[in-house]
Formats: structure tokens, sequence, C-alpha cells
């Protein structure tokens, strides 16, 4: 065996649908329905696929790669050393095949993606290999195919991948904890954290990876304290899309076969088919556990500092897990616990030690402790403040405090 093969045999699948069915296309209103359009559309002539499963990946590339294909139903017959599987193929030889299918392009030989261990937020790597298969072509062609066979989909990838491939906003889902690359997280904080611009400048010139000369940071713009944030932004967006988009625009072009990504994008249980969704929620003991020690970690040099560390403790000790939610989401942009251990920092808010209300500067998951209140009651109304209104899009900006 170890070759694929397709024969062309008779099949059941109904004829294509008639142009009155493709007038109701744009009355679709979930996926399921999508997927049933689209199967009704597939011409009548079924392929017959045998594969090894000693040889999985190699004896479907020339199945995946002939276009031909695109548009007919298939069936899958397995075959175990040579020996062919004598089944009755109801669908459950299909959805077998692209289950195995879809992990075979996780494993860490092919060096296709790259992310934490845990299989979640997964980013393509620019793997020039790949790239020339078009690897990453077929990983989307087969989330498609898979679906159109009752197959899985694709959970793996990360937020701001998604939103790129679907031609959205991406922004937003930048996030220093789904770079793999330890050297430029690292890099990233020491920015956020420097406290003086000759502090700040030092670790610039430490940049030995050139993460800044890389990143498309305007050659002739200094990089101050009151700019960093941006830099920040940049290091991000290059990271986790601009040195990855010729994988993400072919991955993408693989979703659209069969027209699948424009028809069934905005579908609202779309995303569940790429990323993972962890319904495990954020507890007033999660966040006080991660939240308590970084605060009593912060270096209080004056009275004021001194003050509104301790009002952070009452704040964490009054802690609901209603309010840990919307804080958590205040804090960093999310509502769930992700995947991975997800580290959070405090800091005193002494770029605007005026302001009487927290920053959140959601990319690196970092809390603002306001220093300009004078009571503990006005403390605590400016965090009640966050955790009801935060949510809505206010720790977006690094300027951009409550008011």
């Amino acid at each position: 065996m170890g070759n694929s093969q397709a024969t062309p045999t008779r099949s059941h699948v109904p004829v294509p649908s008639t142009s009155k069915d493709s007038g109701q296309k744009n009355h679709i209103s979930s996926l399921a329905g999508i997927l049933e359009e689209m199967r009704r559309s597939l011409g009548n002539v079924k392929h017959v696929l045998h594969v090894e499963r000693l040889d999985l990946f190699r004896c479907s590339l020339a199945f995946l790669k002939n276009e031909e294909f695109n548009n007919s139903p298939i069936q899958v017959i397995m075959s175990t050393n040579g020996q062919k599987e004598d089944v009755l193929n109801s669908g459950g030889p299909n959805r077998e095949y692209f289950s195995l299918l879809l992990k075979e392009f996780l494993r860490k030989e092919l060096d296709i993606f790259e992310g934490h261990t845990a299989g979640r937020n997964l980013l393509p790597t620019n793997n020039e290999k790949a790239l020339s298969q078009k690897y990453y072509y077929l990983v989307g062609k087969s989330i498609v195919l898979s679906f159109l066979n009752g197959g899985p989909g694709f959970p793996y990838l990360a937020p701001c991948v998604v939103s790129y491939i679907k031609g959205e906003e991406y922004m937003d889902h930048l996030n220093i904890s789904i770079v793999y690359n330890t050297l430029l997280r690292h890099f990233i904080r020491r920015i956020n954290c420097a406290r003086k611009e000759e502090e700040l400048l030092s670790i610039l010139e430490d940049d030995s990876e050139r993460f800044v000369d890389n990143c498309g940071w305007p050659r002739n713009e200094m990089i101050t304290m009151k700019n960093r944030l941006e830099l920040t932004q940049i290091l991000l967006k290059w990271e986790l899309i601009g040195k990855r988009v010729a994988a993400l625009d072919q991955l993408r072009s693989g979703l659209h076969v069969l027209d699948f990504l424009n028809r069934a994008k905005h579908m609202p249980d779309f995303n569940k088919i790429l990323i993972t969704s962890n319904v495990e929620k954020v507890t007033a003991g999660y966040l006080k556990t991660h939240l308590k020690k970084a605060v009593m970690e912060m270096k209080d040099v004056n009275p004021s500092e001194t003050a509104a560390k301790q009002y952070a403790l009452v704040c964490l000790k009054m802690l609901t897990d209603e309010e840990a939610t919307h804080l958590f989401h205040f804090i960093t942009g999310m509502s769930e616990l992700p995947v991975e251990e997800l580290p959070l920092e405090v800091e005193f808010n002494r770029t605007n030690p005026k302001s009487q209300l927290p920053e959140a500067l959601t990319c690196i998951q970092c809390l603002r402790i306001p220093l300009g209140n004078e009571t503990q009651v006005q403390f605590i109304s400016s965090f009640k403040t966050a955790i009801s209104l935060g949510r809505y899009g206010f720790s977006r900006r690094e300027s951009n405090s409550l008011k």
C-alpha cells in the first residue's frame, strides 16, 4: 500500500442544488445549515480513498493536492500493513481518517506549528519548506473536508491568528502569554518594567537578538518611556502575525476551498472550529492567589505607595467570584482562564501618579495601581469602577485610564 488512490464510483449523495436552493444561501443562519448546503452542492460521483494507517500523512498528500476531488464526496478505506479493513463505511471511517489527518499536521517533525505543550494558542511557523509544499493550505483544506464528512475541527489556533484569517481586527488579541520565543518575552517584560530612561536605554542596547531592528520600528524614531508600549505592540504584532503572514495567507486560502470561509466566518459558532473554548471561569480564590503575591512584592518608596499597596490588599480580600471574572478581564482582556499558566503583574502607576483609577496593559497582563486616592474608600470605589466597566474596553491603551 503506502499510496493514496482515488477511484470513482456512483454515490447516493443528492444531486447539486438547484438555482432556487442557491438563492436561499444567504438565509442560512447556522454553521450546520451551511455544511448541509455545501454537501448538497457536491457532485454525484464518489471517490474511494485508500489510505495506509502507518503512512497516513504521505498517503493523503496526493489526494489533498488534487483540486479535482474538492467537489466530490469521498469514501475512505483504511489499511494496516497492507491489509484492508473490511468495514461498512456509513461515515465512521471518514471521520476517523480526518481526525487522524488533522493530528498529523501537529507532529513536531513537520514543524508547521509552534506553541505551548498543551497544544493550544498555536501559531504557524515561518517554515520555508512547509510553505513550498503548501502544507498550510492543506491544513485549511483538510479542516473544510473534515467538516463536510462530519469530522472534527482544528481547535488549536491562537485567537489573533483566527481574527487575521477572518479579515477582522486582531490587535486586541495580541498577548505576551502566547509568545513562544522566551527571549522575546523576557525582552518585552524588561522594557515595560524599566523605571527610567537610562534603564530603558540599557535594555535596548542588550538586544542581541535585534528584535527592534526586525519588527518594523522606524529607524529614525527614538524609543522612550512614553512610547515604549507602542514598541511592545509592534513587537507582538511582528512576532505573532507579521513574520507569519505567508503561512497565514496560505492557511486562509485552504479554508476558502468550496468558499467555506466566506460562507461560515460570520456564524456565531465558527470560532469553535479553530479556537479552544476554555469554560473554566476565574474565581476570587484564583485571582487572590495570583495577585496577592504580586502586590506584596511591590516595593513602595513613599507614603502614597505604601497606602495604595494596603488598599489593594483590602480590595483583593473583598473580591467576589463575579468581580474576579470582571477584574481578570480588565487586566488580561480575557474572561476565561487560558490553558497555560498566565503570569499577572502589578505595578504602581508612577507614570501618572495623580490618576485615581486603575489602568491595565492587557498585552502584558499588568495591573497599574493608582496613587491619586487619598482614602481607602476612594481607592475601593475606583476598583469597583474598573470591575463594573473595564470589560467594555477601557483597558486597551496605556494612556487610557477610566474616567
